[in-house]
């Protein structure tokens, strides 16, 4: 892709603004959310990683590793020119493909995956990141079903042993209930006993009182019979 080149006849910052402002409509069209000074301020810390690694590399020598993934491209556009001045130093196309593959990095939902295409297709590189995150959320999706499973068997079992527990303290209290109502019909089924007895034995007793009674005036009838002088 290409930035429009309106403004850059007039030099310095105001045309790199303009590129900067034209790449973060388009990022923003493509479904990247970036704004001008979120740009700006990446373009100025690759630049400046760029420039401290060259000056590591030219202390320790040129067999020293490159870190930085933008070293080459950097290099291509800054290692002739000096370090001042921004706008003099990144042309559009490098502006494009340092934030655009930056973007690339931290962008890994699959929203961006079905709203944002490129002229030229996704790289290989870019596709195995995708399908990585799709594995892992198809994986971390399986996972949670699982948690979601076992938690609602765990639920299941837990009222079940409730259910089972509220049907044991039933049975237990409609057994405590029975054994009481027996214990209360045997006290009173006592107590009537006892009271029927408490009335025999008193009705016995009154029976030998007349008995005794009677006996008594019998024998005095007889006293009397014999000698009526007695009296």
């Amino acid at each position: 892709m290409v930035f429009p080149r309106g403004t850059e006849e007039a030099g310095g910052e105001h045309a790199v603004q303009s590129n900067v402002t034209a790449f973060a409509a388009r990022d923003g069209n493509a479904g990247f959310d970036r704004t001008v000074e979120q740009i700006c301020n990446k373009l100025k810390k690759v630049k400046k990683d760029y420039w401290d690694q060259k000056r590591d590399l030219g202390r320790s020598g040129s067999g020293r590793p490159k870190t930085s993934p933008h070293y080459d491209l950097l290099d291509s556009v800054l290692g002739d020119r000096p370090t001042s001045g921004f706008g003099s130093t990144v042309n559009s196309l490098s502006l494009e493909s340092i934030v655009l593959d930056e973007t690339m990095n931290v962008r890994s939902s699959s929203d961006a995956v079905k709203s944002h295409t490129t002229e030229n297709g996704w790289s290989s590189a870019f596709k195995r990141r995708v399908r990585s995150v799709a594995h892992k959320r198809k994986a971390d999706s399986d996972t949670t079903k699982e948690f979601l499973s076992a938690m609602t068997d765990c639920h299941r079992q837990w009222l079940e042993m409730e259910q089972e527990q509220r049907r044991e303290e039933w049975e237990r209290e409609a057994q405590l209930r029975r054994e009481e109502m027996q214990q209360e019909l045997a006290l009173r089924r006592e107590e009537a006993e006892r009271e029927e007895t408490l009335r025999r034995e008193e009705m016995e007793a009154r029976s030998k009182d007349s008995e005794l009674l009677t006996s008594c005036l019998m024998q005095i009838a007889k006293i009397i019979s014999k000698d009526p002088a007695a009296l």
